[in-house]
């Protein structure tokens, strides 16, 4: 296990961990964390996983929320899949030619639109994905609320733990191109889907409609579990499932 760092399309530094427990290996995987989180939340737990397996993975941070450098509130989903696609380039330096994405809540969504422009993605791994993101805020805020966002340029986002962020209004519109129910079904890769029956921020049933869209996908509800594929703290049931899959 490193810590890297290696530039996006912008030429701004992008942090990532990397493990190589199988240097004969021309596979990896790439770890996407979700919206205001880092590489060091439920990333870290899949990587260390999967090291256990001599899986090679590496897992990013996409914004300022780690070691990166884009600031947190300037960047969109559309700059989220280039900082993914410059991710793909430095792994493919690395001499990995089998790439898999990998990602959690909005990294599901990033991890979608990325296998749309590269599509040479091995498999996609997608853990309570966001299918559309402004569908969700419109299920959070009503019209007349984002009405008000807009105008003001800026909404606040509100972490679980509290903690308040600033995000551009920018980030909405952008958002707006990205509603992944059909467009899917450009994507040929095997896709895995894990999703919480208790997800109390993207509820599974999305993933129930996401699923049917794509030409090549399974769907596994985890009962009891939350947002983070957690019942009760306890992350090994899913864990176990993403690692099976990539073993494959």
């Amino acid at each position: 296990m490193k810590k890297i760092f290696f530039k996006n399309a912008r030429n701004q530094k992008i942090c990532g961990i990397l493990y190589e427990p199988d240097t004969e290996s021309d596979e990896i995987i790439i770890i996407i964390h979700g919206f205001s989180s880092t590489k060091d939340s439920g990333a870290k737990y899949i990587a260390e996983k999967l090291a256990k397996r001599k899986i090679n993975s590496i897992r990013i941070d996409l914004d300022d929320r780690g070691k990166s450098e884009p600031r947190f509130g300037e960047t969109t989903i559309s700059s989220y899949v280039k900082t993914v696609n410059s991710t793909i380039s430095y792994v493919k330096r690395l001499g990995y030619k089998d790439i898999s994405l990998l990602g959690t809540s909005l990294g599901g969504l990033i991890a979608m639109a990325t296998a749309l422009k590269y599509r040479d993605i091995k498999k996609l791994i997608l853990r309570a994905p966001v299918a559309d993101y402004y569908e969700l805020l419109l299920k959070r805020f009503n019209k007349n609320i984002l009405t008000k966002f807009k105008k003001q340029g800026f909404y606040y986002y509100i972490r679980p733990d509290g903690e308040k962020l600033r995000v551009l209004y920018n980030f909405i519109e952008d958002s707006k191109k990205y509603s992944m129910y059909k467009k899917v079904k450009n994507i040929k890769c095997p896709v895995l889907i894990l999703h919480g029956t208790k997800d109390q921020i993207v509820n599974y049933r999305t993933s129930q409609k996401l699923v049917k869209g794509f030409e090549d996908a399974q769907l596994i509800l985890i009962k009891n579990a939350d947002h983070g594929l957690s019942i009760n703290g306890d992350l090994s049931q899913g864990l176990k499932i993403i690692a099976d899959c990539v073993e494959k």
